[in-house]
């Protein structure tokens, strides 16, 4: 049996090493936290991943900050019970989680 193919995201700038040169007012780095999650048992959503790093910017643009850069960035992916549509009842969902500091290049 095959496993399901789909994209994860599509990024401007990604790296797993740190960055030497990388010119960031610190002091205006803000943690911020998004996600992009979908029912188990159900086909999950192209670019995932892409989703979950676009709503940790969208958390850290509602808070003020103007940036559009992640840095320090820590992503997980956990199964967690959200209210359901039958009465409000839990069901599991299998969810992306980004969490990074959100900065503005120099």
């Amino acid at each position: 049996m095959q496993s399901p193919e789909y994209r994860l995201g599509q990024f401007t700038a990604a790296s797993s090493f740190n960055v030497r040169k990388l010119d960031y007012d610190s002091s205006t780095a803000t943690r911020v936290r998004g996600e992009d999650c979908h029912r188990v048992g159900h086909k999950p959503n192209d670019s995932r991943l892409q989703r979950a790093m676009d709503s940790a910017i969208k958390d850290g643009q509602d808070k003020g900050v103007d940036g559009d850069l992640l840095i320090n960035v820590r992503i997980d992916q956990v199964q967690k019970n959200k209210p359901g549509s039958f009465f409000g009842l839990p069901e599991p969902y299998n969810c992306i989680e980004v969490e990074g500091d959100l900065v503005r290049l120099n």
